[in-house]
């Protein structure tokens, strides 16, 4: 390691043996679960770090960690009411599963599930959130031509599911009664 690795580390570990204590008790008075205190104590020391040298030397090194627990702490607020959000959106919907089994909304939740995540996010992202590739690509931190290829084959094989499924249903469907009956 050279030395001004050394250093950087030092003044890390200093700045975090200082603080860790005031910090995690910050974040646990302004949050709703240990988890939650957890993953912002290390948000704000992973922030730290890679921003060490816009911290402050001496005492307001501290104001700074705690402007940054701060930020953290508001933006897990957000999070979790985004959460809250979309649960209620979906709890909201009246179709379920196996309400829909055959309906239009089942074959959708069907073929969504046959999409591997990656292609299942990046549609949820498109379709549901409206958002833009430009907004995906900032989202998944990666450049918009990215986003836009693989939203183009999450569509592609979005639908390829889809109509599988409705070509697996056509023939049941276009049977006659007395050929499901047997006779």
């Amino acid at each position: 390691m050279t030395e001004a690795g050394s250093e950087r580390e030092q003044v890390f570990d200093a700045l975090f043996r200082e603080n860790i204590g005031g910090i995690a008790s910050y974040c646990r008075r302004h949050s709703r679960s240990p988890g939650e205190v957890d993953d912002a104590v290390a948000e704000v020391f992973l922030t730290a770090w890679r921003r060490l040298d816009d911290v402050p030397p001496g005492t307001g090194a501290r104001a700074w960690l705690y402007a940054t627990a701060r930020r953290v702490m508001a933006n897990q607020a957000r999070a979790r009411a985004r959460r809250g959000r979309l649960h209620d959106k979906l709890s909201a919907q009246p179709v379920t599963r196996q309400a829909a089994a055959g309906s239009l909304a089942g074959r959708v939740q069907d073929a969504l599930a046959a999409l591997g995540a990656r292609d299942r996010e990046v549609l949820l992202l498109a379709e549901w959130e409206g958002l833009t590739p430009a907004e995906i690509a900032t989202v998944l931190r990666c450049p918009g031509v990215t986003v836009r290829g693989r939203l183009h084959r999450a569509r592609r094989r979005f639908r390829a599911a889809f109509e599988s499924q409705e070509a697996a249903e056509a023939p049941a469907a276009g049977r006659s009664p007395l050929a499901r009956s047997g006779s």
